[in-house]
């Protein structure tokens, strides 16, 4: 049976593990669900009364969140669509139909590989471009641009190459624009100077506002598409 604890109106999940030989409890979240690891219930509850505000916000932060990935959606082009493959024979392709975006392909895994590669590619075009018109407008040239799996962003390297994210082209597109100006105003400021974040302004005047928008996405992969919920789809 699911265990909840209520904190400032919200019933949130939570999950004990039990290690007696520890110390020390701790909390953590997996997705939105807390898991509690003590060494017994008596300290459990112990840690739970005195981190109250401390898993309140949290969740809030958490609950807020813009998955672009989740169990059976993904957020694409700026919208969240229902997500699910169809098995097929065919080379893999994508319809939208609606809310749903369907993958058929011969399994999950060539589907997981077919949307990841469309992602990748969307995103190859889209940082590319944007890259190259901001260093023109800095007078400035990059070495190359790469898209690769990773935990921040972007990345700018002292020898001038630039990396972004592989999930960037499913941000909406003043973030992506954002993002781009980040990067390459490190072209002139390889720091978070004053200067830097004056350079960035040049190339994106709404920073303020887009920099604290782009916290609240979350470019964590996982598993989607399974087929029981694309056939309830089509």
């Amino acid at each position: 049976m699911d265990s909840f604890i209520e904190i400032d109106g919200n019933r949130i999940g939570f999950d004990f593990v039990r290690k007696p030989w520890i110390k020390n409890s701790y909390l953590k979240f997996d997705e939105d669900r807390l898991v509690v690891v003590s060494r017994n219930e008596k300290a459990m509850q112990k840690i739970i009364s005195k981190h109250r505000p401390w898993i309140s916000k949290h969740y809030k932060q958490i609950k807020n969140t813009v998955r672009l990935f989740d169990s059976n959606s993904i957020f694409y082009n700026s919208k969240r669509y229902n997500a699910g493959y169809v098995k097929s024979d065919s080379r893999p392709k994508a319809d939208i139909w609606g809310d749903n975006l369907i993958i058929y392909a011969p399994s999950n895994e060539s589907a997981e590989r077919f949307i990841d590669r469309t992602i990748r590619d969307d995103t190859a075009k889209a940082l590319s471009e944007l890259a190259m018109r901001k260093a023109e407008q800095l007078n400035e040239r990059f070495r190359e641009v790469r898209i690769r799996r990773c935990r921040k962003w972007g990345v700018c390297r002292s020898d001038r190459t630039i990396t972004f994210n592989y999930c960037i082209s499913m941000l909406p597109e003043e973030l992506q624009d954002y993002i781009a100006s980040h990067e390459v105003a490190h072209l002139k400021e390889m720091n978070h100077s004053g200067k830097f974040w004056e350079v960035v302004s040049f190339l994106c005047p709404d920073y303020r506002r887009l920099r604290r928008e782009l916290r609240n996405y979350d470019s964590k992969r996982r598993r989607v598409y399974q087929q029981a919920q694309a056939e309830n789809l089509t």
